[in-house]
């Protein structure tokens, strides 16, 4: 089961500040950050002199700003640097203890570590705060590697974006007026209609409207806190689990997680649009299995009866998807 990656989320001030010999001239202007291809900044020759990482890199979107790149270790079957980045018109500076901040001429670059320093971050900005932030691990089959440094993988990935700000060279994507691109995904249900599809109170919105990523949750303490999350993602729909089901005319996988006693749990994948040809620089021969997909997970710290949780899962999504309809 593919996860979502919405635990990205960084604000504050660097500590620490040192400059660079770039000239503070002028770089070209950005533009309208929602129009950049998410993986227009980075390409696979980046790091070819790193020495540990192979040549099959793959760089693939995972949302209209977010991209993932997978750096495969050379002599670790399933071994992996994983670097993923995400476009921000607002990106703040990290806020971790060891950040340091640099500035290449008007582009400004924060780097530091979290995760106990099993992640290796990075910011990169222009005055206005539009940006990428950036994070970097490795891995192999989903466990940490704590003898492979990421670092090196982000200070490429940064030295790339850099360039292609100071170029000018955005790759843009004109999105078709079917696309989930520019959709109000979190204006499309309110707080209330949440809380009355899921039948808890006290909820708080946690949304982050310009990544369309939508959560309202609950406070308990844990990782998983009861509540509802809705957002986009652009993946194969055929690697998701659960029963077909049709949710405002488009088709879905309905997936029951619930515990067999307790807590319900719900995911629905919804596919909005299928591309025959990504209109991106990665991912170009889809073959019409590359879609724009509704995600949306419900969390119910108890259920009263089998299928609670999937019930109030496809209210959430009927509510999310009531301005579009299949053309």
């Amino acid at each position: 089961m593919a996860s979502i990656a919405t635990l990205f989320f960084v604000a504050g001030i660097a500590v620490g500040c040192d400059s660079d010999t770039d000239s503070p001239a002028a770089v070209p202007p950005i533009g309208d950050v929602t129009t950049l291809d998410p993986c227009g900044f980075i390409t696979p020759t980046t790091f070819t002199d790193l020495k540990t990482v192979g040549a099959a890199i793959t760089i693939e979107p995972a949302d209209f700003v977010r991209c993932n790149l997978n750096l495969p270790l050379i002599g670790q079957d399933q071994g992996r640097i994983a670097v993923w980045t995400i476009l921000g018109p607002h990106t703040a500076d990290l806020a971790s203890s060891d950040a340091v901040s640099t500035d290449r001429g008007p582009i400004h670059i924060t780097k530091g570590t979290s995760e106990n320093g099993a992640w290796c971050d990075a910011t990169v900005r222009l005055a206005d705060g539009a940006g990428v932030l950036l994070h970097a691990s490795a891995d192999q089959n989903g466990r940490k590697l704590t003898d492979v440094d990421p670092c090196p993988a982000r200070d490429r990935a940064v030295d790339a974006i850099v360039a292609t700000m100071k170029s000018g060279a955005y790759k843009r994507i004109a999105y078709p007026s079917d696309s989930l691109h520019g959709y109000d995904l979190c204006g499309s249900i309110s707080l209330s209609e949440v809380e009355t599809a899921v039948n808890l109170t006290d909820l708080t919105d946690k949304s982050t409207p310009a990544q369309q990523n939508c959560q309202w949750r609950g406070s308990d303490g844990s990782d998983t806190p009861p509540g509802a999350m809705v957002s986009v993602m652009i993946s194969d729909p055929n690697l998701f689990m659960g029963k077909r089901s049709t949710i405002n005319g488009f088709p879905s996988r309905v997936w029951d997680i619930s515990q067999t006693s307790g807590s319900g749990r719900c995911v629905i994948t919804t596919t909005t649009k299928r591309w025959d040809t990504w209109p991106g620089q990665y991912r170009s021969n889809s073959g019409g299995t590359i879609s724009e997909l509704l995600y949306t997970q419900v969390i119910l710290p108890t259920q009263s009866e089998s299928g609670q949780a999937c019930r109030a899962a496809t209210s959430v999504a009927t509510q999310a998807l009531s301005h579009r309809s299949p053309n």
